[in-house]
């Protein structure tokens, strides 16, 4: 039976999409809450809209992406520019390469005999290759449409085409991993067969050797144009998905695989890998071990399909810049998201498509990352660049999937963009106050905002309409309906494309309805056990939060009340758990009272612990009841503080011992007989013991055998201390621990 098929990268059909809840840092209800953003973790939980999160954190308006065709195809896989500034694409699933020309309408072109079209290429003279899957031929089309010649490359898909110096092409295939060298006339030949499952990406250097990344081990390959190849960079992914070399040699790499996949071994220094055409040896291929990639024209529903199956692996990118001696040093990674397309502009950043939400992010020449643009299809499977008619200015060439889609993205700013935030969430019914926010706006740009809020966590049609816009960046009235969610939409303008404005912080300003404090537990610790106060921790390094400092919103916290335990034998302690639903610092006042009793009497009033120590032996005997209040008044204005309390189980309070009553002691024949009662009045008694003349104390059973009232009898006969004076003493305890004891003095025959 043939492998399950894998599927490159480039071919992922989704990609997960993270969604993270900020905090907010909470203050007492007198003082106003906000909620601020003003890095770029703030800004990614987002949605940009023609607008891009710079890796230092402001938005700014995005690149100018103008939208050119949507095709009634699902992908479009390939690119390519002519001469002219036409443009060709192709993709999916009808073999159709589609043509553009400046100022013209799109339309098909061209006709393949095969499903797809996953390579294009186009050179002076205005002839288009194609290469194909799953035929695995390349194609050579005029500059009129009319088929040149068609070569069979004996392999199931062509990934890749590089134009050769000669007129003809190179072509990356697969399942057996060949490089094939197709020329002018249209023959082929091996120049270099790899022990990889599929060659998937080919550029050119600027000394005209060939790269070539794999899919497999994850190697680039540099082959000389006599066919003789090194290992340039083993990758940490398993697939090479798109190679980008610049004009300082270096080479840049966009690598996948699944999440958590090891590395292979790396090659020994100056080897060739296996099947190359150096004269080693090469094991022999078995291609049962070497599934090919699914099909293009396969189910791609989420029914189980092999790039469904790959995506619930998980699936991780990387981006490296690899030096002309094989140093590579990585420069963009992401654990849920691949990098399907890469293209240089003259300018020297590195343009990046990717295969979530139809991202392209711009690596600048001083390495930092940002997202400039997101493109009408969920994934970037082909980026080219194209310059326009009178060759003065840089065009990139966007090719896009699910759906299908071709945009041209200029340079400068688009004119306008939005982001829409996050939904934030109060945690209660909320009034709002003011949105502010800090921005540059050079002249001729401009920021507006829009709020609208409601109580449902997705926004929905019981949500308030979006106010008018909001212009004053020092703080605008949100005039809209108290609620517990809140979301802000930033528009950004500029009327020259060389200029944004910049958005680097917004806070909204709210207050949230008073709630009453909650109780968790509540309970009376033993006897004897009492509770101190400890001291906030001393200040620790600097930068440290110091227990009640304000954070960098400015909002300060109380310090949370700790406690140690001690003994006291006279101690009696109650503590609990609370809180606040608006986080209010709360106070308590500790009440209690017998249970025969109906009024309650304060033990203590202002309690900031959440904890109570006091005398137990104040308390006369009996059975007792404690109840805290807690009240948010140190966080409300009098008159709008509110309370609430809970009541602790019931505890007992005995401080009085058993009494001893009617000890006797009597020499008898072989022994000491020893007599008495005990009665308690208010536990039931529990052990009793006998010491002679301070002996060991021997434990005695009451005459019914059971400790189990207030009363007990107790007669028992000892071993015969012998002649002379001897102290008895007699100990019995009660339920609460208390002792009593007796002595009585005999003198023995």
């Amino acid at each position: 039976m043939m492998p399950m098929p894998r599927v490159p990268a480039r071919r992922l059909l989704a990609a997960a999409a993270l969604i993270l809840l900020g905090s907010t840092v909470p203050v007492g209800a007198v003082t106003s809450r906000f909620f601020r953003q003003r890095d770029r973790a703030d800004f990614d939980l987002g949605e940009p809209k023609g607008v891009s999160l710079s890796v230092e954190g402001p938005i700014r308006l995005g690149a100018l992406l103008e939208p050119l065709y949507e095709p009634e195809q699902p992908y479009i896989w390939a690119l390519a520019a002519g001469p002219r500034g036409v443009i060709y694409a192709a993709g999916g699933n009808d073999g159709v390469v589609y043509r553009l020309e400046p100022g013209g309408k799109p339309a098909p072109f061209l006709q393949v005999d095969e499903a797809e079209v996953h390579a294009l290429a186009v050179d002076d003279r205005g002839n288009i290759f194609a290469g194909t899957a799953p035929g695995g031929r390349v194609y050579k089309f005029g500059p009129d449409g009319k088929r040149i010649w068609d070569c069979d490359t004996g392999e199931k898909y062509v990934w890749a085409l590089a134009l050769d110096r000669k007129g003809g092409v190179y072509a990356g295939t697969g399942t057996d991993g060949r490089l094939v060298a197709v020329d002018s006339g249209g023959a082929k030949r091996v120049l270099y067969d790899s022990a990889e499952t599929h060659v998937r990406a080919l550029a050119l250097d600027a000394q005209g050797n060939l790269l070539a990344g794999t899919d497999g081990h994850g190697l680039v390959i540099r082959v000389a144009p006599d066919g003789r190849a090194t290992v340039l960079y083993d990758a940490p992914l398993t697939e090479i998905v798109a190679l980008a070399p610049a004009a300082d040699g270096t080479l840049y790499v966009a690598a996948a695989g699944e999440a958590g996949r090891g590395q292979s071994a790396p090659p020994a220094p100056g080897s060739r890998p296996p099947g190359s055409s150096g004269g080693t040896n090469e094991p022999p291929r078995d291609s049962s071990q070497q599934p090919p990639p699914s099909s293009p024209s396969q189910d791609t529903s989420p029914s189980g399909s092999p790039s469904e199956q790959r995506i619930t692996l998980g699936i991780e990118g990387k981006v490296l810049a690899v030096s002309p001696d094989g140093y590579g040093r990585e420069v963009w990674a992401a654990g849920q998201e691949a990098i399907l397309s890469l293209a240089l502009r003259s300018d020297g950043a590195l343009l990046m498509g990717s295969g979530s939400q139809g991202r392209i992010y711009a690596l600048d020449p001083r390495g930092n990352v940002s997202e400039i643009a997101r493109s009408a299809s969920s994934q970037v499977t082909s980026l080219a660049r194209r310059h326009d008619g009178s060759g003065k200015d840089e065009e990139i060439l966007v090719g896009g999937s699910n759906l299908g889609s071709v945009a041209l993205l200029r340079s400068g700013y688009a004119p306008t963009g939005d982001y829409e935030s996050r939904v934030f969430d109060a945690q209660s019914f909320a009034t709002w106050g003011r949105l502010s926010w800090k921005a540059e706006q050079p002249q001729g740009t401009g920021i507006s905002f829009r709020v609208r809020t409601g109580n449902t966590e997705d926004p929905d049609a019981t949500w308030s309409d979006w106010s008018a816009d909001l212009t004053d960046a020092a703080g605008a009235a949100i005039d809209r309906p108290s609620a517990r969610f809140l979301q802000w939409r930033a528009t950004l303008k500029t009327s020259n494309p060389g200029r944004t404005p910049e958005l680097r912080e917004v806070t909204a300003i709210y207050m949230q309805k008073n709630l009453p404090p909650e109780f968790r537990k509540i309970e009376a610790l033993p006897t004897g056990v009492s509770l101190q106060s400890v001291p906030p921790s001393p200040p620790g390094p600097p930068g440290d939060p110091k227990p009640g400092a304000s954070d960098d919103t400015g909002i300060r916290r109380r310090a949370k009340p700790m406690s140690r335990r001690g003994f006291d034998p006279g101690a009696r302690s109650v503590q609990w758990q609370a809180g606040d639903p608006n986080d209010d610092d709360l106070v308590y006042d500790v009440q209690y009272r017998a249970l025969d009793e109906t009024a309650w009497k304060t033990i203590r009033r202002g309690v900031a612990e959440d904890f109570v120590t006091f005398d137990g032996n104040a308390l006369p005997d009996g059975t007792y009841l404690v109840r805290v209040v807690a009240s948010d008044a140190p966080s409300n204005p009098g008159g709008q503080a509110l309370t609430s309390e809970k009541i602790s189980p019931a505890f007992d309070v005995d401080n009085t011992p058993p009494r001893i009553e009617h000890l006797k002691a009597a020499a008898e024949k072989g022994g000491l007989r020893v007599s008495f009662g005990a009665a308690d009045g208010f536990s039931v008694l529990r052990d009793a013991a006998v010491s002679v003349d301070a002996g060991d104390w021997s434990a005695v059973r009451p005459q019914d055998g059971l400790h189990d009232a207030l009363t007990e009898s107790y007669d028992v006969v000892l071993p015969s201390p012998g002649a002379g004076e001897h102290s008895v003493v007699v100990r019995v305890f009660d339920a609460a621990g208390n002792a009593g004891s007796g002595r009585v003095v005999l003198t023995a025959p």
